[in-house]
Parts: C-alpha cells; structure tokens; sequence
C-alpha cells in the first residue's frame, strides 16, 4: 500500500505518517518508483500508535512501548508495566475530575444569602469528600 491508501485506510494525515517514520516509530519503509510501500507490519505498528494516542500515550511512552514489545510481546512482558502505570495516572485524573465535578455541583446548587457562607459551606463539604477519601484510600 502506498502513504495516501495507508492515510486513508487509517484517517491519519500522510504528514503524521512520514512524521512518525521520520521520528522512528515505524521502520523506513521501501520505495518503489519514488513513492514509499508500507509492508503490513508498518500498518499494525500504525494502528498501534493510534490507540496508544487515544489512552494518552505520549511519543516519547508510545516508543518505549514498541521497544519493548520487540524485547517480549508477551501479556506480562515489558510493556505491560508502562501500560498499569498509564492506567493509574489515568484512573488518578478521574478522581481528581470527579472530585472537581462534585465541588462545581456544590457551587451551583448553592442557595447561600451570601459569598462568604457559600464558600464555608463548599469548603465544609469539600473537606470531608477529601478526609472520605483519605480513609477509604488508608483501609
């Protein structure tokens, strides 16, 4: 296949592809007449680094992971702990997320005569979320 069947077949721009060979990625793919052939490992590692992308992944984590895969493909080989520590980093926003989310909800809800007591009344409930959330996490 070649750039422009390969950009189209995954929607990535052609400019992400040559990007992504230029940076080490993907393996330099063979030309013919001028215009790069991608082999269909090219295209797996491609479809790879899209999902890598969409968990969060950064280049620089997305190469570590390919690294080591080529080292052990295996489900408990040496990608799989980038891979749990990505999962908790992101498991980590959402708390922090949802915990934002519930402070809003309380500042919108809020029927408080004035700024002062709305913000002691957020702040009490703000307190015992996180001392909630201290303890659930202690046990």
């Amino acid at each position: 296949m070649n750039i422009g069947e390969v950009s189209s077949q995954l929607s990535i721009p052609a400019s992400t592809i040559r990007y992504y060979e230029k940076i080490g990625l993907i393996e330099r793919q063979g030309r013919i007449s001028g215009r790069r052939q991608f082999n269909e490992r090219a295209i797996y590692t491609l479809q790879f680094v899209q999902l890598a992308r969409i968990a969060g992944f950064s280049i620089a984590e997305i190469k570590s992971l390919l690294k080591n895969y080529e080292k052990d493909y295996t489900a408990s080989g040496l990608w799989n702990p980038l891979a749990k520590a990505k999962q908790k980093s992101i498991r980590e926003q959402i708390n922090n997320l949802q915990y934002m989310d519930s402070i809003l909800d309380k500042l919108i809800q809020c029927r408080c005569k004035t700024l002062k007591a709305c913000i002691q009344a957020t702040t009490k409930c703000a307190r015992i979320n996180v001392e909630q959330k201290t303890q659930h996490a202690s046990k």
